[in-house]
């Protein structure tokens, strides 16, 4: 079980370790391309605009950020063990760029407070942003290994899309690394002003203790580092996501075999990027537990 004690926060830059393979083309698209009415655009609302650290410009600070419709990326296979194998793969089943500016990627059921700055993390948990210039394209898939991109390239014969350890931390307590029992894995958006982050994806991989799985969120108010101090409220969360009936072995991974659609409740007032419920998959429909070699870089064929 992970000691929990006050994660740190830093906003700093990031650097993603492009490979030498066909991943290059994940980041050669310029930042804020989108198109269609992708879930991951950088493009802001209306009402007069601001810039992020990392120099995305962003809509005026509010205290909830709107709701925005369409299709969104999945995360699509994870593998727990050992440490230089370790690494989360993200697919877009949409039919357009999706940029990464805004997107974070988590092992740890506070990753709801980021906007804070004070998160709690449990030993080995992370918080991590994706650098500015990132994204996704129509039906791509990239690969974020919690090891050096030389150790998973030697484990896999190719170059992670990025490596965790290649990364300034938004926040992180210790070496960032995965449990090999079980733990919760956190895809969501944040613009850098507003009270609250937006759900994108999550799984609970394998099964996680209760200092690594999910943490409730509903009705928790939170003032981000916006101008004005009026806190936003989470709305309710199911919860009914479940762990896994057991945890994929060394050199195994855990992948999904189906999209998320009749399997999450899609009501629109959820904590998601459009108003899903990301605690409400029921992911022993959309998740294998077969636990068998992984495949990093293939697009499930079930999201073709």
């Amino acid at each position: 079980m992970k000691t929990r004690y006050a994660a740190f926060f830093v906003a700093m830059g990031f650097a993603g370790c492009a490979s030498g393979t066909a991943y290059d083309q994940f980041l050669d698209a310029a930042p804020g391309e989108t198109g269609g009415s992708d879930a991951g655009s950088n493009t802001p609302p209306s009402g007069d605009a601001g810039v992020e650290p990392d120099g995305n410009t962003t809509a005026a600070p509010t205290d909830a950020p709107p709701a925005q419709p369409g299709t969104q990326l999945l995360l699509t296979e994870v593998v727990l063990a050992p440490s230089n194998a370790e690494f989360i793969e993200i697919a877009n089943p949409t039919n357009a760029t999706v940029n990464l500016g805004t997107y974070y990627l988590s092992d740890s059921g506070n990753y709801f407070k980021t906007p804070t700055g004070v998160l709690g993390l449990a030993t080995s948990d992370f918080v991590v942003k994706f650098p500015a210039n990132a994204s996704i394209p129509a039906g791509g898939v990239i690969t974020v290994s919690m090891d050096t991109a030389a150790n998973f390239q030697t484990v896999y014969g190719a170059a992670p899309t990025y490596a965790l350890a290649a990364m300034a931390p938004i926040a992180t307590s210790g070496t960032p690394s995965l449990t090999n029992e079980g733990e919760i894995i956190v895809l969501f958006e944040w613009d850098g002003a507003s009270d609250l982050v937006r759900d994108v994806d999550m799984l609970l991989a394998g099964v996680p203790t209760a200092s690594n799985g999910i943490v409730d969120k509903s009705g928790v108010a939170i003032d981000g580092p916006d101008a004005n101090t009026t806190t936003t409220a989470y709305k309710s969360d199911a919860k009914t996501i479940l762990a896994q009936s057991a945890a994929p072995a060394a050199n195994k991974s855990t992948k999904r075999i189906g999209p998320e659609a009749t399997y999450e409740t899609h009501s629109g007032s959820g904590n998601g990027l459009d108003g899903d419920d990301e605690t409400s998959e029921n992911t022993a429909m959309t998740w294998d537990t077969a636990f068998t070699a992984p495949t990093p870089g293939t697009v499930p064929a079930t999201l073709h």
